[in-house]
């Protein structure tokens, strides 16, 4: 899944602007299938721990200056701003930056944090979009 989303994204190199509206939502739910998979081996190890460190660093950061967690907020703003970078034009006009298309990798693991009915809304929309992208190249191969 994740080579699929970045054989998309290179293919928008040599696509017009209606294809490469097509390739950047295919390319971001192939990297949120891919991050509902789970990478294996290492390389979901790495994944797993940084995000694991990176999480425990701003919650004891935000607990000592707050006095509460942030890491969920920073988790449902970057989910809600992938989930409107994915959305048409003519809902949200927002050309998604590579990074936040790439960052669905991390997405899944980082809407699990979000608590409450928010955290269920974006968790139902990536993984219905993930899901129904993995099971479309799964047919095809």
């Amino acid at each position: 899944m994740t080579a699929f989303g970045f054989a998309a994204m290179f293919c928008m190199r040599f696509t017009p602007d209606w294809a490469d509206f097509i390739l950047v939502r295919v390319a971001g739910f192939s990297f949120v299938g891919a991050g509902l998979i789970g990478a294996a081996g290492w390389l979901g190890a790495l994944i797993d721990g940084t995000i694991g460190w990176l999480v425990r660093s701003i919650d004891g950061i935000s607990n000592g200056a707050v006095g509460t967690s942030i890491a969920w907020i920073i988790a449902a703003a970057l989910a809600g701003l992938w989930i409107g970078g994915m959305l048409p034009g003519r809902i949200f006009s927002y050309d998604p930056p590579d990074w936040l298309v790439i960052a669905g990798l991390v997405v899944p693991s980082l809407v699990a944090m979000v608590p409450g009915r928010a955290g269920d809304a974006f968790d139902t929309v990536i993984t219905a979009g993930g899901q129904a992208l993995t099971n479309a190249v799964g047919g095809l191969f």
